[in-house]
């Protein structure tokens, strides 16, 4: 079997900028909460006819923000996909390079023992025997780890299909949804204000 060690590189950088999305994603979250709080306090000094629909518009931009934070999430678990795969290219890769040492313990093991004319008999069947021993161990050892490389090489593969059939899929529809949700947030925010607005501003 040809293994192909995995190239992680491309994968570490996609973390690193969706961390940073994701930090960007919080931050502006947060701001948005305290812009929100800002508007309730100032709907509270204005006359009940303005309050009533500044307040209106407030709960449409708080529900907006909701979605957003539902995608936020859904970003937060894509990542979580993302770093379970970082952590089995990783534990492959280690398991390779256990094979290459293994091998080279093998092809060692294989060599036929060097002893010199004169060894009585009885020195050079111990020598053979212990040769065999080892050998007979390399193969055993290599063996194993080719089991096991092949057992999470496969599951690599399943987790590099989930990645896009659940993990991808997952933050799609979470912005499909946070789309609607903004829309319908703006719709009730428009239809919060005054009358000839909204007739001028049909939705």
């Amino acid at each position: 079997m040809v293994h192909r060690p995995a190239d992680s590189r491309l994968l570490a950088n996609l973390l690193s900028q969706e961390k940073d999305y994701a930090k960007h994603l919080g931050t502006f979250l947060d701001h948005s909460n305290a812009s929100l709080a800002s508007v309730t306090a100032y709907a509270s000094a204005s006359s009940p006819e303005s309050a009533q629909v500044i307040l209106a518009v407030a709960a449409s931009l708080a529900s907006a923000d909701d979605a957003l934070r539902h995608y936020a999430a859904a970003v937060d678990r894509w990542r979580d996909y993302l770093k379970g795969l970082k952590a089995l290219e990783d534990e492959v890769g280690n398991i390779m390079r256990d094979r290459e040492i293994l091998v080279t313990r093998l092809i060692k093991a294989s060599k036929p023992t060097s002893h010199s004319s004169s060894s009585p008999t009885q020195s050079q069947t111990s020598l053979a025997s212990t040769s065999n021993s080892k050998l007979a161990a390399a193969q055993t050892e290599l063996q194993a780890c080719e089991a096991h490389l092949a057992t999470k090489e496969l599951e690599l593969r399943v987790h590099r299909s989930a990645l896009v059939s659940e993990g991808l899929a997952q933050r799609c529809h979470a912005l499909a949804e946070c789309g609607q949700r903004w829309s319908e947030a703006g719709r009730r925010a428009v239809l919060a204000l005054p009358l000839p607005f909204v007739l001028l501003h049909r939705y």
